[in-house]
């Protein structure tokens, strides 16, 4: 009968000894360890743009500021200024942000890298190209008005067929030419006044029309009277 093989406690150490320093078993764990590392580096990336992301930031003040001092104060706080509109009337000075001229308004908590809508006063009025606003609505009319920056002044009634149309746009009493040639210019914050129909000639229309047609239903009632019609 073969003798069976045993093993001591030490042959088991040794043979884990062989194991550990083998190039198999050194491979393998750097990788291992390697990949441990990889993932909390991922973890910690990603934990701090996530915490980044949503971090918020306070709207600073910068009404009464200048220009270059305004978008200074909000690039320092990792906003984005955004020049929107100027003004032309107001006490503030020339070249600086209005009152209530900043969206959102300071104190306003948002995230980094929002936008901060900034009015300023002009230096002088801004011209603009007054609209075309003959032929269409009164309705119509107004919203492309005030939509360049114009004001809507006296509304006037002339006898016309198809109520509320504009037939004339007036500045200061004078008649405003549309459509011909090189736009009229205006300044920002101008008042024009409308001439619009009254529909009243539509009216008398239908009036006429329906005495033709009382008066043609009169006519074929009566007798004939030697004349042929067609």
């Amino acid at each position: 009968m073969a003798k069976e093989n045993s093993y001591s406690f030490k042959d088991v150490i040794k043979a884990w000894g062989k194991f550990f320093i083998s190039t198999y078993f050194i491979k393998n764990f750097c990788i291992w360890l390697a990949s441990i590392v990889l993932f909390f580096i991922l973890v910690f990336v990603g934990l701090r743009i996530y915490t980044r992301h949503s971090q918020k930031v306070s709207v600073p003040s910068v009404e009464g500021m200048t220009l270059d001092e305004a978008k200074k104060i909000i690039l320092e706080r990792k906003l984005v200024p955004e020049i929107t509109d100027s003004v032309f009337g107001g006490s503030s000075k020339p070249g600086t942000i209005i009152p209530n001229g900043q969206i959102p308004t300071a104190g306003y908590s948002v995230k980094e890298g929002r936008k901060v809508y900034l009015t300023y006063k002009a230096w002088s009025k801004e011209l603009i190209d007054m609209p075309t606003v003959t032929n269409i609505s009164l309705k119509d009319a107004t919203r492309r008005i005030e939509s360049c920056g114009l004001l809507l002044g006296k509304v006037t009634r002339k006898k016309a067929k198809f109520k509320d149309f504009v037939l004339e746009a007036r500045f200061n009493g004078a008649k405003i030419p549309q459509g011909e040639g090189q736009p009229f210019k205006l300044h920002k914050g101008d008042v024009v006044d409308l001439v619009v129909s009254d529909g009243s000639e539509d009216q008398n229309s239908a009036t006429d029309f329906s005495d033709e047609d009382s008066n043609s239903d009169s006519n074929f009632d009566k007798p004939d009277n030697g004349i042929d019609e067609f």
